[in-house]
């Protein structure tokens, strides 16, 4: 298969310093980035923006839908979110795009933080817009937070930073700065989110009441300014760290499944992004309308041209590798991840060659497979062994765990499969184990 790396109306990268930042893991295209491939029929599935918003907009009136959205960590649904809010403002109504990863602690994550931050962020996102929530409600608003949760020493240091700010600033309300001050404790570990939490949790009806409150306001008045309603989106839910609790439950189950009525209570359309690790819980289609998965690529002729192609809007491989057909075989070890592709891509730069060659691109390829082996433990040889065997994985926390950390990952041919990650299968001991069972 050949790529030639030939695109039109965009810059590619012509050196491996520009490679380099051209494929960057951890940034999301925005909704228009010419670099942009759709991946809907490599992936086996409609294209889900689209997907999501017509189901938004074909509610009643009144009717909220709140949406699961889930796929492997790097599989590019930030990506497609982004798309989202972009298709969602093509049909009138206003998105709030909430990126939870920058607010808040993903290695100690509360629904009470989630709601938090909806709070703050809706409250911000109306008022960059020029959209102005009700003087007297977000004044009573921020008495109330301020009654309730904020310290003596707190409140005078907020009141001193408002009338410092007020001859150089816009005008914040007050409510803005507690939100602002509650949602910096919940992500730093300090003995005052403990505390904060606690109070929110013994407020708990109180303060969804006031968040609805706030909603239904920020509803009213998107919808004069011509808006049909307002979609949250909430990303970053996806990345949160995944443990077992005290409680033998998983810290994703205890915020998806133990709190799932918490996370519907806001009176509004809701994205929220899952952990796959929860993909195979029963309890999450009792309590959510509906969830999306975004599948891996597949590894087809089909695939692999598109995972080409994603490479071919970035860099111009001509110019930049000395084989054309190495991205089809590093195309091949990402296993159809967006993130693992565009870190071999990465790894392959790390060269004083002025191209990327043979030598190069097996450095990438080593690396990557040590980076997977210091993740999976012995023991877990027999799950990857059964799902081998039979194509799927069931919802114990064994897969969970495979799921989360990408040594197993989810397609969609038709049917929903699941496969063991190319680079697991590289791994040394791990191919002489499987080669040695079929032997047996």
């Amino acid at each position: 298969m050949k790529f030639t790396g030939r695109a039109t109306a965009m810059k590619l990268a012509t050196n491996l310093g520009e490679v380099y930042r051209a494929c960057n893991p951890d940034q999301p295209l925005s909704a228009r980035d010419d670099r942009y491939v759709d991946l809907a029929q490599a992936r086996g599935t409609k294209v889900i923006t689209t997907t999501m918003a017509r189901r938004i907009e074909n509610c009643h009136t009144g009717e909220f839908l709140q949406q699961l959205f889930t796929g492997h960590r790097g599989s590019g649904k930030s990506t497609e979110l982004l798309r989202l809010k972009e298709e969602l403002k093509s049909r009138r109504f206003f998105a709030i795009y909430i990126d939870v990863e920058g607010l808040l602690d993903l290695a100690d994550l509360d629904y009470l933080d989630v709601l938090l931050s909806i709070a703050k962020q809706t409250e911000e996102e109306l008022r960059t817009s020029g959209i102005l929530l009700n003087p007297d409600l977000l004044e009573n608003l921020g008495q109330w937070f301020a009654d309730k949760f904020i310290e003596t020493d707190q409140l005078n240091e907020l009141s001193a930073g408002l009338q410092t700010q007020a001859e150089t600033t816009a005008n914040i309300p007050f409510i803005a700065k507690i939100m602002a001050r509650l949602t910096a404790e919940m992500k730093t570990a300090s003995s005052r989110r403990i505390t904060t939490r606690q109070k929110l949790e013994r407020e708990q009806a109180v303060f969804i009441e006031k968040l609805n409150i706030l909603l239904l306001d920020a509803r009213a008045k998107v919808q004069k300014h011509g808006h049909k309603d307002i979609v949250l989106i909430v990303d970053g839910l996806e990345k949160m760290h995944y443990r077992i609790l005290p409680d033998k439950q998983s810290s994703h189950a205890h915020l998806f499944v133990v709190h799932a009525e918490q996370l519907k209570a806001p009176h509004c359309h809701i994205v929220y992004t899952l952990p796959i690790s929860l993909v195979f819980n029963a309890n999450l289609g009792n309590d959510f309308n509906d969830l999306q998965l975004l599948p891996m690529v597949r590894m087809d002729a089909q695939g692999l041209g598109c995972l080409g192609a994603v490479v071919a809007r970035r860099v111009d491989i001509a110019a930049t590798f000395e084989q054309a057909s190495d991205i089809e075989e590093l195309a091949r070890l990402s296993g159809g991840v967006m993130r693992d592709l565009m870190r071999l891509i990465r790894l392959s730069t790390d060269t004083d060659n002025a191209r990327i060659g043979a030598l190069d691109i097996e450095y990438a390829k080593t690396t990557l497979i040590r980076e997977y082996d210091r993740l999976l433990r012995n023991e877990e040889i027999e799950k990857l062994e059964w799902v081998i065997a039979h194509r799927r994985v069931t919802g114990d926390e064994y897969y969970a765990r495979l799921l989360n950390l990408r040594i197993i990952l989810e397609y969609q041919n038709g049917d929903r499969w699941a496969g063991v990650h190319p680079a697991v299968l590289q791994i040394p001991w791990v191919k002489k184990r499987l080669e040695n069972e079929t032997r047996d």
